[in-house]
């Protein structure tokens, strides 16, 4: 696919989401680079070369970073304070994973990032019942 194709289908897709989509997707990137360092850290394509690991560490800390800075803790003060140490337990083992070079500190955090992904597809989803169910019993 032509990268601008590529681009054009990526911004209509981030501005036509919901808030939901929109945290899924990081959740996604944050996967695929999080994937992608530890195929660096694990078998570099230039061997003894980790600056491609770097930056997709760097890139899974800049989607945490993210994250953490979108949680709204006057709504959901305890929620907000268990994702906020989850994201500072992610960057920290993610940072060490790179300066010792082990994968295995990645790979660890790998599948609870993925249940917090299908946390929020599920929460994505009662909002939208529940914005349809508001919806019928407005009209």
């Amino acid at each position: 696919m032509d990268q601008r194709l590529r681009d054009y289908y990526i911004e209509t897709q981030v501005n036509n989401a919901t808030p939901g989509q929109l945290l899924v997707m990081l959740y996604d990137c944050l996967l695929e680079h999080a994937e992608l360092a530890v195929q660096e850290i694990s078998a570099p394509a230039i061997p003894g070369d980790s600056r491609q690991a770097a930056r997709q560490v760097s890139w899974c800390i800049n989607v945490l970073t993210e994250l953490n800075t979108c949680l709204r803790h006057g709504v959901e003060p305890k929620l907000c304070s268990v994702l906020g140490d989850l994201y500072r337990f992610f960057t920290r083992q993610l940072s060490e994973a790179l300066e010792t070079q082990q994968a295995d500190k990645i790979r660890e955090i790998l599948p609870l990032i993925q249940k917090l992904r299908h946390a929020w597809i599920e929460a994505d989803r009662q909002a939208g019942r529940e914005q349809a169910g508001s919806i019928a019993i407005a009209a």
